[in-house]
């Protein structure tokens, strides 16, 4: 990839955005390319509107932020409006269609309507897992990045939770392989 792929997650705080962010840079960086996560997000954590910005890329990284996205990841109805002005011809879009009910205004895009909420209730029985399943989504649809890494990009990401709950691995891991499946 000549240019850094850059992609934009936009939630509510706890919903993981910062983490799936963190995640994808890992795993790319574990790949050898050059990667960054950088978070943005209000001054409340669990409710506040919560972004973060990623790079990845085979040449460094100049800036941490950018004005327009290639993968534009929604988490939430109001996040819409949030991160709109990152939309270009071209964006591929994800969202999480149990709390994103109006595409409308991104309807031009053909966003990827993933109900993770619900998939994860149903298929995983851990409505938690939902930000793993986007996850994996996003994953699948970044040029150049290898599936199978992102076990050990999880594994680091959650390693101290994963001691404390040795299941939470496996967890984990079939929501991400759900999430991407989707995409493939």
């Amino acid at each position: 990839m000549a240019e850094p792929f850059k992609i934009i997650i936009c939630g509510e705080g706890g919903q993981g955005a910062l983490s799936v962010a963190e995640i994808l840079a890992f795993a790319a960086f574990l790949q050898g390319k050059h990667s960054v996560a950088t978070p943005h997000f209000s001054t409340e954590k669990r409710g506040g509107v919560s972004m973060a910005y990623v790079q990845i890329s085979d040449e460094p990284i100049p800036f941490f932020k950018f004005d327009k996205a290639d993968l534009w990841v929604v988490l939430s109805q109001r996040s819409i409006d949030r991160i709109f002005s990152f939309l270009q011809p071209g964006t591929k879009v994800i969202v999480n269609s149990f709390l994103v009910k109006d595409v409308s205004d991104i309807a031009q895009w053909q966003p990827h309507q993933i109900d993770a909420t619900e998939l994860a209730k149903v298929k995983l029985h851990k409505p938690r897992t939902f930000n793993m399943i986007i996850l994996g989504a996003a994953a699948a649809l970044v040029p150049g990045l290898d599936r199978k890494i992102f076990a050990q990009a999880l594994a680091k990401h959650f390693g101290a939770k994963y001691d404390k709950d040795p299941a939470l691995k496996e967890l984990n891991e079939q929501a991400f392989n759900l999430g991407y499946d989707l995409m493939k």
